[in-house]
């Protein structure tokens, strides 16, 4: 086949028109395969550069994946997998991947610890796991987030405490407490820390008048039953009593 002309298609691509057909490939792999230079390539060797046309367009689709955010090992694979490469191909865009140094794992898990800090109320338990998720080493992940102390998360965690206190106004302290817990413990915070703050909260809602009102229209005033019904939703036996006999 004879090469009549190259024409510049994209950033480190060429189109080869030939007599009868035409290829795109990367600069690299003509470049390796002397296109410049040679004037017909014979149909074994177009094989071949079609082969390895696959190779350079698995890497540069992932040089374009980690221009709009970094990446980590992962995600390329992950991405490179959904574009139906397959294993040689994204094995060969790894590998060139780091050692153009683009997979710096440490420079990662330092922006992406850094997004999480300033941007989000996650904890540093949430962090660490969604790090572990992606396959990084647990003593780069903990060497780095041990850089940030114990102040910065008392911060976060009293920011989410006041948060939930206005949401959560309509329960007794009991549930407010143990909901706030149980969802502070899911954000990926300390447990001895949580107890820590959440030992002296001031916490007061009114929700036990209304919760009084349902139960006694539901119960037809039994006494008994309002009872019950307010303990199953953490009033304590003296708070219910208390209410009980101000409102009669």
């Amino acid at each position: 086949m004879k090469i009549n002309k190259f024409k510049k298609v994209g950033k480190n691509k060429y189109k080869i028109i030939f007599d009868n057909t035409d290829l795109t490939l990367y600069e690299d792999v003509i470049l390796k395969y002397d296109l410049l230079i040679k004037k017909d390539v014979d149909l074994d060797l177009i094989d071949k550069i079609i082969e390895e046309n696959k190779y350079e367009d698995a890497f540069e689709s992932s040089v374009s994946y980690i221009e709009i955010k970094m990446r980590n090992k992962k995600e390329i694979i992950d991405y490179l997998r959904k574009k139906e490469f397959n294993e040689s191909h994204i094995n060969y865009a790894v590998d060139k991947l780091n050692k153009l140094n683009l997979l710096n794992e440490k420079r990662y898990i330092e922006a992406f610890i850094n997004d999480k800090v300033n941007l989000t109320l996650d904890g540093p338990f949430k962090i660490r796991k969604a790090l572990l998720d992606f396959d990084f080493s647990e003593n780069d992940i903990d060497n780095y987030l041990n850089t940030f102390n114990s102040d910065i998360w008392e911060s976060k965690l009293n920011k989410i405490i006041n948060k939930k206190k206005s949401l959560m106004k309509n329960k007794s302290y009991t549930m407010f407490i143990n909901k706030l817990k149980l969802d502070l413990y899911n954000m990926g915070y300390d447990k001895y820390m949580i107890d820590n703050l959440l030992m002296n909260i001031e916490y007061s809602s009114n929700a036990i008048d209304k919760e009084i009102e349902k139960a006694k229209k539901k119960f037809k005033n039994d006494k008994n039953k309002i009872i019950s019904s307010l303990l199953r939703k953490g009033y304590s036996y003296e708070e219910i009593n208390s209410k009980l006999k101000e409102l009669q």
